[in-house]
């Protein structure tokens, strides 16, 4: 399997390169720092911080960008410093999952005195596990018996409801296993829902396997529970009781 952090030590040196002292930090975060990337499956999400962001530094750096995008990779998250002091309000789910599992791969470590407030955890948690419900029972409704459709519309949704796991033990005050499996077992016995269909989703996922079920199968009915469970835990939290 190709190294995933050595393509990322190579995008940064090429950054180097092109913006010198006005690049201020890069970070690999998701499932290659977690030591979970899955070849063909996993993207290799990168963070790149810098002093400032205006055409002139996109047209610079646009084909770098193109070359990582085209070997497969997701386009580099690019921030301002200051766009990132001011970011826990937005995207304090992914700052929560950045901060337990990342990797330094230039500068100062933007995470370190990073703080995620819990209530901005919640609410962003209630909003876009809301609409990724509506997303999967949607999904669901077009699939209808089409099984493989259904397979696919699962492994897709999955690596999302794991980060809503995550964040549900947090808000919960449980510790965070780094392994998915681990976190699909925890997140299910805080909702009292059933973690085989998730478990075998992810198995699934893992061996690049794929999933064939129809709506009424257990794997369907028992992933579409832990996802309503998942839902309703974090909506009918108080700001109090976040964190």
């Amino acid at each position: 399997m190709k190294d995933p952090l050595e393509s990322a030590r190579k995008l940064t040196a090429e950054l180097q390169r092109l913006l010198g002292d006005r690049l201020r930090s890069v970070l690999v975060y998701g499932s290659v720092a977690r030591g979970e990337a899955i070849e063909g499956v996993s993207d290799v999400n990168v963070l790149v911080l810098l002093d400032r962001i205006d055409p002139e530094t996109l047209g610079r750096l646009s084909p770098v960008a193109q070359r990582w995008a085209g070997a497969g990779n997701t386009p580099p998250l690019l921030m301002t410093w200051p766009e990132w002091r001011r970011a826990g309000d937005a995207f304090a789910i992914e700052l929560a999952d950045m901060k337990e599992a990342h990797v330094m791969l230039y500068g100062e470590d933007p995470l370190r005195a990073l703080e995620v407030n819990p209530v901005e955890l919640r609410l962003q948690a209630e909003h876009e596990l809301r609409g990724k419900l509506l997303q999967l029972r949607e999904g669901l409704l077009l699939a209808g018996t089409d099984g493989a459709q259904v397979g696919r519309l699962l492994l897709t949704a999955l690596p999302s409801f794991t980060t809503y796991a995550r964040t549900a033990l947090r808000l919960a005050s449980r510790p965070v296993p780094k392994a998915t499996s681990d976190v699909l077992a925890a997140a299910a016995a805080l909702v009292d829902a059933d973690a085989a269909p998730l478990q075998q989703a992810w198995e699934a996922r893992r061996q690049r396997r794929p999933l064939t079920a129809s709506l009424d199968d257990p794997l369907v009915t028992g992933y579409y529970r832990f996802a309503e469970r998942i839902a309703d835990f974090v909506d009918t939290l108080t700001h109090g009781e976040a964190g």
